[in-house]
């Protein structure tokens, strides 16, 4: 069945934020659509008391083929009947025109594999905290499949219960695949290493509203805490550097995320030749016994600068991103081909 939406939505637990999840789905102006709702272990009688919701027709309430939101996603996409795969978690609310416009625009633009769309994040209980704001603002920023790729190293570019993809795209990757860090951003690091395309339609308002609470798998789970992200960074990271045959790599940053990096990345193979900082206080210091290059001004950053290497900014204090991207443009370097940031 070629022209219609399967929308999978694992769930465990999701308590009362359940049933306004999967009226919306229901309530789409794109109404081809099949949602298959995978019972992972659920214990809270969630899906039970969705009541009379559960007499739509359109809906397939399933039970996981094993344990943990991998298994009930591949679940649900190998039971799925369309081609096209709709993600949904059950604790977030999607614009009536969500499943309308990303189908419309994946048959504009065949040669899109990911597609996801802008959010809102809300808080019934209070406001996001500013960390989710900015998160927010930077996800939505990231529409064009450049911008996505460029940034793809920095977090997840696509919020996962968003994306739409073919089903025979995720088959070919594998599926959704076991590891200690978060299986979205593994996918889309996977397409990303696979050469797969990304991209958003920009809409005049988010087509997901995200909804954060203290219990999320973000907030809750370990394969979702930094060291995990990081580590899953690492992992294609070292890849991507052996693919591009770069010689010589530098961290910029001796804080613990380029520290915790220059581990990781050890773990894989890859060799950190030096880090870079701008504190004058480790001016001669070793980190991992590895030099520190102190760099305050472009004629510092050009005497260590070596051919065939990439920098990996690996700093994350709120506001650095930003200077450090113009001080390197300003130095001529290029992002992608001699710097990426990786937080």
């Amino acid at each position: 069945m070629e022209h219609g939406i399967s929308v999978v939505m694992p769930v465990r637990n999701a308590g009362g934020h359940l049933g306004s999840a999967v009226e919306s789905i229901l309530t789409q102006s794109f109404s081809m659509i099949e949602l298959i709702i995978i019972d992972d272990g659920s214990t809270d009688n969630a899906i039970e008391q969705l009541g009379t919701l559960l007499k739509d027709t359109r809906i397939r309430l399933i039970k996981s083929k094993g344990i943990g939101i991998v298994d009930a996603l591949n679940t649900g996409i190998e039971l799925a009947s369309y081609s096209t795969i709709a993600r949904m978690d059950g604790d977030d609310i999607a614009h009536p025109e969500r499943l309308k416009i990303q189908y419309e625009f994946m048959q504009e633009n065949p040669n899109i594999d990911f597609i996801g769309c802008q959010v809102e994040i809300f808080c019934l209980e209070s406001e996001p905290k500013q960390g989710y704001k900015l998160y927010e603002q930077w996800i939505n920023a990231l529409s064009i499949h450049e911008d996505i790729v460029r940034e793809i190293f920095i977090e997840s570019p696509i919020a996962h219960p968003t994306v739409m993809f073919r089903k025979s795209t995720i088959n070919d990757l594998g599926g959704y695949q076991h590891n200690e860090w978060p299986e979205d951003y593994d996918l889309f690091l996977r397409a990303f290493q696979a050469g797969l395309i990304f991209g958003k339609p920009v809409s005049s308002q988010p087509l997901l509203h995200w909804r954060d609470h203290e219990v999320r798998a973000s907030r809750t789970q370990a394969q979702y805490q930094k060291r995990a992200f990081l580590h899953c960074k690492a992992h294609y990271l070292g890849r991507y550097i052996a693919n591009s045959k770069f010689e010589c790599v530098t961290i910029w940053g001796t804080g613990p995320t380029g520290l915790v990096l220059h581990d990781l990345l050890k773990e894989q193979g890859t060799v950190v030749d030096s880090f870079i900082d701008v504190a004058k206080k480790l001016e001669g210091r070793k980190k991992r016994d590895k030099p520190v290059y102190v760099v305050t001004h472009i004629k510092q950053l050009n005497i260590h600068r070596k051919p065939n290497s990439i920098c990996l900014i690996a700093v994350s204090a709120r506001g650095a991103r930003e200077k450090i991207k113009g001080f390197l443009n300003q130095a001529g370097w290029q992002e992608s081909q001699e710097f990426i940031f990786v937080a």
